[in-house]
């Protein structure tokens, strides 16, 4: 892929304001409603890759943590290693994360599906012209690869990733950067993950959360979110005005279902 293609990939474009259909969610005609997806255990089935990798590095280092790995799916690979090497050096730390990547690179992105109707969910999303963003803990340039190989990429209007230069590895930061750098007021935005960290960071940033009830949180988890999405088909139906506006009103303070 040329680099100039990632680049517009990443960035994306603003799309036409002409003949948007869309129901207005309370705001000015041309503020266009920003949804905003974290990728694993959201958009794609990416924990055999992920756990896959894992599994090689531990054994490599000689660590045997207790416990389920599913734990280490979402959060970004600095915080595994502060939990996996808790008095090791900052450099291990950071060649471990190197080692996970690596492995990664060479073939745990790929070990990867689209979860079953998100697709179509996107699709159906993209042609009702929300502007759709992506917000992962995992690094820009796999996101990219992992969109693209999918044919998912081009509904994106940006796809935004940790990157090696950030000092904070934080989804919250992250998020900001994609609201700022965008020009999304917060009222016309929504988060929609399946992890704690998901939620939390749309709490941090003032918006509300859509919990993503098929991916791999815990229903503890998900009563951290302002709603529940049970399917990918539900999803429309929580972001349209009725039901947003239902369950907007107090963030955090909420739970509904798609009915």
């Amino acid at each position: 892929m040329e680099s100039t293609d990632i680049m517009q990939i990443e960035r994306g474009s603003r799309l036409s304001d002409q003949g948007d259909s869309r129901l207005n969610l309370g705001m000015a005609p041309e503020r266009q409603p920003a949804l905003i997806f974290d990728l694993d255990g959201t958009l794609t089935h990416s924990k055999p890759g992920i756990v896959g990798c894992l599994r090689k590095v531990l054994d490599a280092w000689s660590l045997d943590p207790a416990g389920p790995l599913d734990r280490f799916v979402g959060p970004p690979v600095e915080d595994w290693a502060l939990e996996l090497l808790p008095d090791a050096s900052d450099e291990d730390r950071a060649q471990f994360a190197r080692d996970y990547r690596a492995c990664y690179d060479l073939e745990g992105w790929s070990n990867n599906s689209v979860f079953e109707g998100v697709r179509e969910m996107l699709n159906g999303l993209h042609q009702s012209r929300y502007l759709l963003f992506v917000c992962t803990s995992k690094q820009q340039r796999f996101a990219v690869w992992i969109l693209e190989h999918f044919g998912l990429g081009g509904m994106f209007t940006g796809i935004y990733g940790d990157r090696p230069e950030y000092l904070n590895h934080g989804k919250a930061d992250l998020l900001a950067t994609i609201l700022r750098e965008n020009l999304i007021e917060k009222n016309t935005a929504t988060m929609i993950g399946d992890r704690i960290h998901d939620f939390h960071a749309a709490r941090a940033n003032g918006i509300p959360c859509l919990a993503a009830g098929w991916g791999y949180g815990s229903a503890e988890e998900y009563m951290l979110a302002d709603a529940l999405a049970p399917t990918p088909a539900d999803v429309p139906t929580l972001v349209s005005y009725k039901q947003y506006q239902r369950w907007r009103q107090e963030p955090g303070k909420g739970h509904c279902r798609a009915r």
